[in-house]
């Protein structure tokens, strides 16, 4: 006869079945704003497409085009910072690595977009701008 006393004791998960329900809800939405961060180059090209090539400025490719455009602006500002925070609240550390790296690319990329754009919109010599 087998002695249960002997037996590994293996408990059951830690933590009520909603405080499981919160963690896979906040797994899932650390995973979607990652995913929104890295269609937003995606967006932006998609955008930029779309407004070129509407030529006849038809409405709803005008509307499309400042869709996909504040999607991609919206995934690289407000995607990590926001993932940064939820990272933050629930303790989560290669969350919180991801997001900042996340952050630090996006704060990156609008600085060069920032400066390109001061040279572009620079006057060529001998005109008035």
């Amino acid at each position: 006869m087998p002695s249960y006393r002997s037996a590994p004791v293996r408990s059951a998960p830690s933590g009520s079945p909603r405080a499981l329900s919160v963690s896979v809800s906040a797994k899932r939405t650390i995973a979607g704003l990652s995913l929104w961060w890295l269609a937003s180059p995606i967006a932006f090209i998609l955008s930029t497409v779309v407004g070129l090539n509407s030529r006849d400025r038809d409405p709803f490719w005008e509307v499309a085009s400042a869709v996909l455009l504040w999607s991609g602006i919206g995934g690289v500002v407000v995607a990590p910072a926001v993932g940064l925070l939820i990272a933050f609240r629930l303790r989560q550390r290669p969350a919180r690595r991801r997001f900042a790296i996340m952050g630090t690319v996006s704060l990156a990329v609008c600085a060069l977009a920032l400066l390109f754009w001061e040279f572009a919109m620079e006057c060529a010599p001998g005109q008035a701008c």
